[in-house]
C-alpha cells in the first residue's frame, strides 16, 4: 500500500481531535460547596470527617460569628470539581450532629471568603449591602410567588437569603431595615413561579437558619 502525502497546510485528522475537549473542560471548575443548617457543635475537624467521604479536602471551614461562634454553616473546598459535585449528590440531606444539612455549590467567587478569618467571612457586605436590590429595581411578581420570610438573623443579608433559595428560581430578596440601617428581621423573596414559592414553603418553614427557626410563608401584602 502506498503513503498518499498531506498537501502543504491542511491538517493531519488526528490535529482534530486535540481540540474537541476543551469546551467540556470548562462545564464545571468550580470545587467549593456551601454547608447549611449544621449544628453549632460543629467544628472544623468534625466537618472535615463528614464530608472526605465524598473526596480529598482541600480545607473545611465554618464560618463564625465575630464572637467566635458558629453562623450555622460553611465552606468546603475539594481538589476536583468532581468531588464537590459527588459531595452536593451524596451528602446533602446526610445526619450531622442531629441535624440534616443541605449542601450546594458555594457561588462566592473565589477568594471571597476568607478561610484564615472566619469570624469575618462576608463581613464587607452585611451593612452596607443589605437593601442594595432596592424595591424600585425589583421584579414584578406574579400571584404567589411572593414570600414573607420572618424571624431572621440580624446579620442575615439579602445575598444570604438569595443563596439559600438559588436552587428554587429565587430571583429578587431583600431584608427590610429601620431608619437605623438594621435589620428589622424579616424580608422579601420572590421567585419565578408561584410552585416554586410553595415549595420553598414546605422545605424551609421552620427550619434554622443562622440560628433561628424561619417563618416563610405567602407575602400577603402583594
Amino acid at each position: 500500500t502506498s503513503v498518499v502525502p498531506f498537501a502543504p497546510g491542511h491538517l493531519h485528522p488526528s490535529s482534530h481531535r486535540t481540540t474537541t475537549p476543551t469546551s467540556t473542560m470548562a462545564a464545571s471548575t468550580n470545587a467549593r460547596v456551601y454547608i447549611g443548617n449544621l449544628s453549632w457543635a460543629v467544628d472544623d475537624e468534625m466537618l472535615t470527617t463528614h464530608m472526605e467521604t465524598a473526596g480529598t479536602i482541600v480545607s473545611a471551614t465554618v464560618m463564625r460569628k465575630r464572637d467566635g461562634r458558629s453562623k450555622g454553616c460553611a465552606i468546603v473546598e475539594y481538589s476536583t470539581p468532581a468531588e464537590a459535585e459527588k459531595a452536593k449528590t451524596d451528602l446533602t440531606d446526610s445526619e450531622l450532629e442531629g441535624r440534616k444539612i443541605f449542601v450546594r455549590e458555594d457561588k462566592e467567587p473565589a477568594g471571597a471568603f476568607n478561610a484564615t478569618k472566619p469570624a469575618a467571612d462576608r463581613a464587607p457586605r452585611t451593612r452596607r449591602t443589605r437593601a442594595a436590590p432596592a424595591d424600585a429595581g425589583a421584579p414584578a411578581a406574579a400571584e404567589g410567588t411572593s414570600l414573607y420570610i420572618g424571624n431572621l438573623s440580624w446579620e442575615a443579608t439579602w445575598q444570604d437569603l438569595k443563596d439559600l433559595f438559588a436552587d428554587f428560581g429565587c430571583v429578587y430578596t431583600t431584608v427590610k431595615e429601620g431608619r437605623d440601617g438594621r435589620s428589622r428581621g424579616w424580608g422579601i423573596a420572590r421567585f419565578e413561579t408561584a410552585e416554586q414559592a410553595s415549595a420553598v414553603i414546605a422545605e424551609f418553614h421552620d427550619t434554622e437558619f443562622m440560628g433561628r427557626s424561619l417563618v416563610v410563608r405567602e407575602d400577603k401584602e402583594m
